[in-house]
């Protein structure tokens, strides 16, 4: 059962899915014709509108629905490089049962994404140690 508010949420969720389709669909015409940074800059727009969805979803009680467009927004993140941030969403998505095909593949990209958040930090400072912690 939804919350009693929950439809006054309906206007601004379907606002934000229309607006996020449209994103990602300009995002890969952009992309297409070799506008990289206006697509990513697009992608980035897309991947915040489906971060707000789930959230209105989740506070509607939908929360496998709310899956479905966290795990979008992950993808946008990821194909935008920024993994930490992708691992997030998905590690929010498995939280939520679901079908055992679907979460194995959010598993598999969760492991590319954590991955990639590992290549990272080897990359940032190669060579450089912690500094130790001393007692004052």
């Amino acid at each position: 059962m939804h919350p009693p508010d929950a439809h006054l949420a309906e206007p601004l969720l379907e606002k934000l899915l229309r607006e996020a389709s449209w994103l990602l669909s300009h995002a890969e015409a952009l992309g297409d014709n070799g506008c990289s940074e206006e697509a990513d800059a697009e992608l980035g727009r897309a991947a915040s509108c489906e971060e707000q969805a789930a959230s209105l979803l989740d506070a509607a009680g939908r929360e496998r629905e709310a899956v479905i467009h966290r795990v979008s927004a992950a993808a946008c993140r990821e194909q935008l490089g920024e993994y930490a941030r992708a691992v997030t969403l998905l590690r929010a998505a498995l939280s939520t049962p679901l079908p055992e095909e679907y979460q194995r593949i959010v598993a598999q990209q969760l492991a590319r994404c954590l991955a990639a958040v590992q290549g990272e930090q080897s990359l940032v400072a190669p060579g450089v140690r912690e500094p130790a912690i001393t007692a004052r």
